[in-house]
């Protein structure tokens, strides 16, 4: 058999080659360029219209956040969640919001959140045994939680580690000057 150069070769050199004795062979010439062509333009729209910034967080019925003016994307972290009613981590309940006073808590650490953080650090570490615990947590608190609540809950995580604390905000608060976005 002569050896032919490389290059496109039409469909009947191929039927007759492997088909032979006259069958139909199920061998087609199939151009795949413009199937290539077409599968780059649809990854490239898909990623265009990707959003990176999607919602990270679910927020509760019971939490209105607060509003802030300057605000920056979140990554995503574990969440704090904390209501008037209840507070909460990764939507587990941790213990009721009205019972965190600084007499029943005079250090400021609360144990029940302390233990869930913590076991979540651990759980972390065992996951990622190669790399370093960044600390990273997101509170979300309602505008009407006092102060104490929220010095509390950031002191807790700070002593389980959660050195990075970041807080959920509704965009669209007043600015320095009193203006409204």
């Amino acid at each position: 058999m002569p050896i032919k150069t490389p290059g496109k070769h039409s469909a009947t050199s191929l039927k007759s080659q492997k088909g032979g004795h006259g069958k139909v062979s199920p061998i087609a010439d199939l151009n795949v360029t413009p199937m290539v062509d077409m599968l780059t333009m649809l990854v490239i729209f898909l990623l265009m219209t990707f959003s990176a910034t999607g919602e990270i967080l679910f927020i509760s019925k019971e939490i209105t956040l607060p509003k802030a003016y300057h605000s920056g994307n979140l990554e995503r972290a574990p969440v704090i969640a904390v209501s008037p009613i209840s507070l909460a981590y990764e939507g587990e309940g941790v213990m009721e919001t009205p019972s965190i006073d600084d007499r029943w808590f005079p250090d400021w650490k609360l144990p029940a959140l302390y233990e869930r953080l913590d076991r979540a650090k651990k759980d972390w570490r065992d996951r990622h045994p190669d790399e370093q615990f960044k600390g990273e947590i997101i509170i979300q608190s309602d505008g009407k939680v006092q102060f104490e609540v929220i010095k509390m809950v950031m002191f807790t995580a700070a002593q389980a580690g959660y050195l990075n604390v970041s807080f959920a905000v509704q965009k669209g608060g007043e600015d320095v000057l009193g203006g409204e976005e």
